[in-house]
Protein backbone atom coordinates (compact mmCIF):
# COMPACT_ATOMS: atom_id res chain seq x y z
CA UNK A 1 0.00 0.00 0.00
CA UNK A 2 1.56 3.42 -0.89
CA UNK A 3 1.64 5.76 1.41
CA UNK A 4 -0.29 8.61 -0.59
CA UNK A 5 -2.95 6.05 0.00
CA UNK A 6 -2.93 5.37 3.66
CA UNK A 7 -3.46 9.68 3.97
CA UNK A 8 -6.21 9.24 1.09
CA UNK A 9 -8.05 6.58 3.40
CA UNK A 10 -7.24 8.54 7.03
CA UNK A 11 -8.79 11.37 4.94
CA UNK A 12 -11.89 9.70 3.65
CA UNK A 13 -12.08 7.98 7.42
CA UNK A 14 -12.24 11.28 9.25
CA UNK A 15 -15.00 12.75 6.56
CA UNK A 16 -16.87 9.25 6.76
CA UNK A 17 -16.97 9.85 10.54
CA UNK A 18 -18.41 13.35 10.21
CA UNK A 19 -21.27 11.70 8.29
CA UNK A 20 -20.05 12.50 4.83
CA UNK A 21 -22.25 10.05 2.07
CA UNK A 22 -20.11 10.90 -0.54
CA UNK A 23 -16.57 10.13 1.18
CA UNK A 24 -18.54 6.66 2.03
CA UNK A 25 -19.39 5.84 -1.52
CA UNK A 26 -15.91 6.57 -2.65
CA UNK A 27 -14.70 4.55 0.05
CA UNK A 28 -17.29 1.59 -1.12
CA UNK A 29 -16.32 2.04 -4.58
CA UNK A 30 -12.68 1.54 -3.88
CA UNK A 31 -12.78 -1.04 -1.63
CA UNK A 32 -15.63 -3.26 -2.74
CA UNK A 33 -13.70 -5.08 -5.39
CA UNK A 34 -11.15 -6.10 -2.96
CA UNK A 35 -13.14 -6.98 -0.13
CA UNK A 36 -15.59 -9.41 -2.65
CA UNK A 37 -12.22 -10.99 -3.34
CA UNK A 38 -10.83 -11.75 -0.08
CA UNK A 39 -13.90 -12.77 1.29
CA UNK A 40 -14.78 -15.01 -1.41
CA UNK A 41 -11.78 -16.84 -1.25
CA UNK A 42 -12.98 -18.05 2.34
CA UNK A 43 -16.80 -18.63 1.52
CA UNK A 44 -16.77 -19.12 -2.08
CA UNK A 45 -20.53 -18.45 -2.42
CA UNK A 46 -21.57 -15.56 -4.39
CA UNK A 47 -25.00 -14.13 -2.44
CA UNK A 48 -23.13 -15.44 1.02
CA UNK A 49 -19.79 -12.66 0.14
CA UNK A 50 -22.31 -9.89 -1.17
CA UNK A 51 -24.47 -10.11 2.23
CA UNK A 52 -21.00 -10.34 4.39
CA UNK A 53 -19.00 -7.64 2.18
CA UNK A 54 -22.71 -5.80 3.09
CA UNK A 55 -22.13 -6.29 6.71
CA UNK A 56 -18.65 -4.86 6.52
CA UNK A 57 -19.78 -1.42 5.10
CA UNK A 58 -23.15 -1.47 7.33
CA UNK A 59 -20.40 -2.25 10.67
CA UNK A 60 -17.99 0.60 9.33
CA UNK A 61 -21.07 3.03 8.78
CA UNK A 62 -22.73 2.38 12.16
CA UNK A 63 -19.95 2.91 13.64
CA UNK A 64 -18.31 5.45 11.68
CA UNK A 65 -17.86 8.00 15.05
CA UNK A 66 -15.03 5.66 15.99
CA UNK A 67 -13.22 6.15 12.63
CA UNK A 68 -11.27 8.96 12.99
CA UNK A 69 -8.94 7.08 15.77
CA UNK A 70 -8.10 4.26 12.87
CA UNK A 71 -4.38 4.42 11.75
CA UNK A 72 -4.44 2.01 9.09
CA UNK A 73 -8.02 1.73 7.78
CA UNK A 74 -7.13 -0.64 5.08
CA UNK A 75 -6.02 -2.79 7.53
CA UNK A 76 -9.03 -2.16 9.57
CA UNK A 77 -11.52 -2.88 7.02
CA UNK A 78 -10.04 -5.82 5.34
CA UNK A 79 -9.70 -7.18 9.23
CA UNK A 80 -13.52 -6.93 9.54
CA UNK A 81 -13.75 -8.48 6.70
CA UNK A 82 -11.93 -11.55 7.93
CA UNK A 83 -13.24 -11.48 10.88
CA UNK A 84 -17.18 -11.63 9.62
CA UNK A 85 -16.28 -14.24 6.93
CA UNK A 86 -14.54 -16.54 9.94
CA UNK A 87 -17.63 -15.77 12.21
CA UNK A 88 -19.64 -16.86 9.19
CA UNK A 89 -17.77 -20.17 8.97
CA UNK A 90 -17.52 -20.56 12.50
CA UNK A 91 -21.79 -20.20 12.69
CA UNK A 92 -22.25 -22.57 9.99
CA UNK A 93 -20.26 -25.31 11.71
CA UNK A 94 -21.94 -24.84 15.11
CA UNK A 95 -25.12 -25.17 13.45
CA UNK A 96 -23.78 -27.95 11.12
CA UNK A 97 -22.97 -30.00 14.65
CA UNK A 98 -25.76 -29.20 16.19
CA UNK A 99 -28.45 -30.45 13.80
CA UNK A 100 -30.92 -32.06 14.87
CA UNK A 101 -31.08 -31.18 18.56
CA UNK A 102 -32.70 -28.51 20.09
CA UNK A 103 -30.92 -26.78 22.74
CA UNK A 104 -30.37 -23.57 20.56
CA UNK A 105 -28.91 -21.41 23.35
CA UNK A 106 -25.10 -22.01 22.12
CA UNK A 107 -25.94 -20.47 19.22
CA UNK A 108 -26.27 -17.07 20.82
CA UNK A 109 -24.18 -17.00 23.66
CA UNK A 110 -21.41 -14.34 21.16
CA UNK A 111 -24.13 -11.67 20.27
CA UNK A 112 -23.46 -8.61 21.16
CA UNK A 113 -25.09 -5.37 21.19
CA UNK A 114 -23.75 -5.03 17.65
CA UNK A 115 -24.92 -8.05 16.21
CA UNK A 116 -28.24 -7.26 17.74
CA UNK A 117 -28.52 -3.30 16.13
CA UNK A 118 -27.60 -5.22 13.31
CA UNK A 119 -30.21 -7.77 12.94
CA UNK A 120 -32.60 -4.43 13.86
CA UNK A 121 -31.50 -2.74 10.93
CA UNK A 122 -31.72 -6.10 8.32
CA UNK A 123 -35.23 -6.73 9.96
CA UNK A 124 -36.63 -2.90 8.94
CA UNK A 125 -34.73 -3.21 5.89
CA UNK A 126 -37.41 -5.91 5.04
CA UNK A 127 -39.59 -4.70 6.65
CA UNK A 128 -39.22 -1.43 4.24
CA UNK A 129 -39.48 -3.31 1.18
CA UNK A 130 -42.54 -5.46 2.14
CA UNK A 131 -43.77 -2.19 1.93
CA UNK A 132 -43.23 -0.97 -1.24
CA UNK A 133 -45.57 -0.55 -4.09
CA UNK A 134 -45.81 -4.45 -5.59
CA UNK A 135 -44.29 -3.84 -8.71
CA UNK A 136 -41.41 -1.64 -7.13
CA UNK A 137 -41.58 -4.67 -4.19
CA UNK A 138 -41.35 -7.20 -7.32
CA UNK A 139 -38.66 -5.04 -9.42
CA UNK A 140 -36.14 -4.72 -6.32
CA UNK A 141 -36.85 -8.87 -5.51
CA UNK A 142 -36.08 -9.91 -9.04
CA UNK A 143 -32.77 -7.52 -9.18
CA UNK A 144 -31.77 -8.18 -5.40
CA UNK A 145 -33.29 -11.98 -4.35
CA UNK A 146 -32.79 -13.47 -8.27
CA UNK A 147 -29.53 -11.31 -9.06
CA UNK A 148 -31.58 -10.34 -12.40
CA UNK A 149 -30.05 -7.30 -14.17
CA UNK A 150 -32.44 -4.88 -15.37
CA UNK A 151 -32.29 -5.73 -18.75
CA UNK A 152 -33.76 -9.28 -17.75
CA UNK A 153 -36.61 -7.78 -15.95
CA UNK A 154 -37.43 -5.38 -18.34
CA UNK A 155 -37.55 -8.24 -20.64
CA UNK A 156 -39.59 -10.10 -18.00
CA UNK A 157 -42.17 -7.50 -17.20
CA UNK A 158 -42.28 -5.99 -20.59
CA UNK A 159 -41.21 -2.30 -19.59
CA UNK A 160 -38.19 -0.10 -20.57
CA UNK A 161 -34.42 -1.18 -18.79
CA UNK A 162 -34.95 2.86 -17.76
CA UNK A 163 -37.69 2.51 -15.90
CA UNK A 164 -36.06 -0.73 -13.87
CA UNK A 165 -33.39 1.19 -13.28
CA UNK A 166 -35.42 4.42 -11.97
CA UNK A 167 -37.50 2.03 -9.65
CA UNK A 168 -34.68 0.66 -8.27
CA UNK A 169 -33.19 4.01 -7.14
CA UNK A 170 -37.29 5.13 -6.17
CA UNK A 171 -36.86 1.67 -3.46
CA UNK A 172 -33.76 2.13 -2.33
CA UNK A 173 -34.59 6.15 -1.40
CA UNK A 174 -37.67 4.86 -0.25
CA UNK A 175 -35.95 1.96 2.40
CA UNK A 176 -33.50 4.86 3.04
CA UNK A 177 -36.51 6.96 4.17
CA UNK A 178 -38.06 4.24 6.01
CA UNK A 179 -34.52 3.11 8.02
CA UNK A 180 -34.27 6.86 9.14
CA UNK A 181 -37.71 7.36 10.33
CA UNK A 182 -36.64 4.73 12.58
CA UNK A 183 -33.53 6.30 13.56
CA UNK A 184 -30.82 4.66 11.35
CA UNK A 185 -29.70 6.47 8.71
CA UNK A 186 -27.38 4.53 5.94
CA UNK A 187 -26.15 5.75 2.81
CA UNK A 188 -28.45 4.59 0.06
CA UNK A 189 -25.40 2.53 -1.65
CA UNK A 190 -25.72 -0.22 1.04
CA UNK A 191 -29.12 -0.33 0.56
CA UNK A 192 -28.64 -0.51 -3.35
CA UNK A 193 -26.39 -3.62 -2.87
CA UNK A 194 -28.37 -5.34 -0.70
CA UNK A 195 -30.12 -8.36 -0.99
CA UNK A 196 -31.98 -9.42 2.64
Amino acid sequence: MEKNDIHRDRALFTRIADGNEQAFEELFHLYMPQLYRIIYNLVPVESTVKDLAQEVFLHLWLGREKLSEVEEPQHWIFRIAYNRSFKFLKRQQTEAAKLGTTDERLLHTNETEEAVQLSETIRLIREAIHELPAQQQRIYQLNRLSGKKPAEIAAELDISVQAVRNSLTRSGKIIREYLVERGIDIPLVIILLSQF
